[in-house]
């Protein structure tokens, strides 16, 4: 079976206002959001199927993204694996 996992995007704080609002303009909005106790915002999205989740990540605004690259499952990076 597998397991269902919460999807993740970081901003800076300055930026959440504006990935919530390019968010909403496509339709998703975030299920919480936390901060990470390192001074970054978390939006965090319900788990979706594979089909739905890539809507989701074609709809985040990387370019407000506090972190490079997007990791999805629950397996290594591909570098950890080699």
């Amino acid at each position: 079976m597998v397991k269902s996992i919460p999807a993740r995007f970081s901003v800076l704080p300055e930026n959440e206002a504006a990935a919530l609002a390019h968010l909403k303009a496509r339709g998703y909005s975030p299920m919480m959001i936390e901060e990470d106790g390192r001074g970054l915002i978390v939006l965090i999205f319900a788990a979706l199927p594979d089909d739905e989740l890539l809507g989701l990540v074609q709809a985040l605004p990387v370019h407000l993204s506090a972190k490079v690259g997007i990791i999805m499952g629950d397996q290594s990076p591909p570098s950890a694996q080699a």
